[in-house]
């Protein structure tokens, strides 16, 4: 593909431009102008060869030079390759159905068997959900807006990733409280909740990002961690989550 933003443009009667930072200059030949207007990054090099020998006969360079000597000055890219599209289903409580919708909108249809599922809650989520979709090998990333921050993480992939029962064993090595705070999670509740839009975009992105990563076939920043904005939504804070020793997910992973 032409590198992006560059523009190919007639410098004179003899000669086309690609670009203007500075640009490369090339000499004009029969069809060139035309096999140049098709590196959209829309088709391979061989489907490329075959659409100008049936559609631009006036051009008789070698392809494969031209393309690669426009390659060593700039001129044309490889095309990024494109994301494998994720179905991402977003499961929510009755405090978080806003916050659901807007990321359903995001994701688009998560289709019949989608590979992630994003876990909204307002307050702790309840860690039999969790614990099911563990068991059934579903990565997912839970969400939790609490009363004084949006905790995004861990990002567990099952059997690969530190799940949120090694969160847990974190947070009780130094509050052994929360083993006792961890049953009562499970009661249904409704709590009141209020996000601002500058908050529900920023939660958006961030939960948009985690699953791009997983999209392009990287390690997101949530895998083993979990991402924090704190207080005044404008600070992030990223907390290791290690695995958990006698863990299942860490003998599994071994």
């Amino acid at each position: 593909m032409l590198a992006p933003g560059a523009m190919l443009l007639r410098r004179d009667a003899q000669h086309l431009q690609i670009g203007t930072a500075p640009g490369v200059v090339v000499a004009e030949t029969p069809g060139l102008a035309r096999v140049l207007r098709l590196l959209d990054g829309s088709q391979t090099e061989a489907r490329l060869a075959e659409k100008v020998a049936r559609d631009i006969p006036e051009f008789t360079e070698n392809l494969s030079a031209l393309l690669n000597r426009l390659l060593a000055h700039g001129a044309v890219v490889q095309p990024p390759p494109k994301p494998r599209r994720f179905g991402v289903a977003v499961r929510s409580d009755q405090s978080t159905e806003r916050l659901a919708q807007h990321l359903r909108t995001a994701f688009g249809p998560p289709g019949l068997a989608p590979e992630v599922e994003v876990l909204l809650s307002a307050g702790e989520i309840s860690r039999s959900n969790v614990e099911s979709l563990w068991l059934a090998q579903i990565t997912h990333l839970p969400v939790v807006i609490d009363e004084r921050r949006v905790r995004i993480g861990p990002l567990v992939i099952p059997q690969v990733t530190p799940c949120l029962n090694c969160l847990d064993e974190l947070i009780t090595a130094t509050n052994p409280a929360w083993a006792a705070l961890l049953p009562q999670f499970e009661r249904y509740r409704r709590l009141p909740l209020s996000i601002s839009p500058q908050l529900l975009f920023r939660i958006s992105a961030e939960v948009a990002n985690q699953i791009d990563y997983l999209s392009r076939g990287e390690r997101a920043p949530t895998v083993g961690a979990v991402l924090s904005v704190g207080p005044a939504h404008d600070r992030v804070e990223l907390q290791p989550v290690p695995f958990a020793s006698g863990c299942e997910c860490l003998l599994l992973a071994a």
